[in-house]
């Protein structure tokens, strides 16, 4: 078989990258947090109302996770997993995004939605007593809450998110890494360079390009039938 037209070089904006993070929340408000998430998960159909173009090609989101855990909450699985300090919640967010992380995370704060759920997640952190972290230092959430909020303070958001980022955002998802370029964690991705601008420009299906399969804002009567866990009795 030939490899003639295979891609063999992804540019930046095309690279997908994760985002992981854990941010330490305040003692009983894991339950805004998650009020800011779904802010941020609704906010591409709020967007409709607000002016401005279509968003995803410019954040490159392919997916994205929030789980809230309890402070002093235990493990759903019988090894120890995602825990939060003895004195906060925690937030966890997972995502899959294109480019570079100053341009994906300065995306989302033009729209008013996105940066209202935003602001409403940095208002619960609690960054106390955390060693390495100054909690009313000028990356900190405390002076982002002070000085209007993550629009108007991007590199401190920025720098605030890098501080509980477990991912790497200058390693590109790969569809193969060679054993002695092995690296911790390891990060694959099954379509290098598919990117969310390419997905909307290129695919279709039966002549329909991705902007009607995916329309701007996103369809909200999709049924989504139930799946069946794999029966371990």
């Amino acid at each position: 078989m030939s490899n003639l037209n295979a891609i063999t070089y992804v540019g930046t904006p095309d690279q997908q990258h994760m985002l992981f993070l854990f941010l330490p929340i305040k003692k009983k408000k894991f339950k805004q947090a998650l009020e800011g998430a779904h802010l941020l998960h609704h906010a591409v159909k709020t967007a409709a109302n607000d002016a401005g173009p279509d968003m995803r090609a410019q954040t490159g989101v392919h997916f994205f996770m929030f789980y809230a855990v309890e402070g002093g909450s235990k493990s759903k699985l019988p090894v120890t997993t995602f825990q939060a300090m003895p004195d906060k919640d925690l937030l966890v967010v997972q995502a899959i995004y294109d480019g570079e992380f100053t341009d994906y995370i300065g995306s989302f704060v033009q729209q008013k939605a996105i940066e209202d759920g935003l602001n409403l997640i940095v208002s619960v952190m609690d960054e106390s007593n955390i060693p390495g972290i100054d909690a009313n230092g000028p990356n900190s959430a405390n002076f982002i809450k002070g000085h209007l909020g993550v629009k108007s303070n991007p590199d401190a958001f920025n720098c605030l998110l890098m501080n509980y980022n477990f991912a790497d955002p200058t390693a590109a998802g790969k569809a193969y890494t060679p054993l002695a370029k092995l690296t911790n964690p390891l990060f694959g991705a099954t379509f290098p360079g598919l990117s969310v601008s390419n997905i909307l420009t290129n695919y279709s299906v039966n002549g329909v390009p991705g902007v009607e399969l995916w329309p701007f804002p996103p369809e909200i009567d999709v049924e989504y039938p139930p799946s069946s866990k794999p029966d371990c009795s």
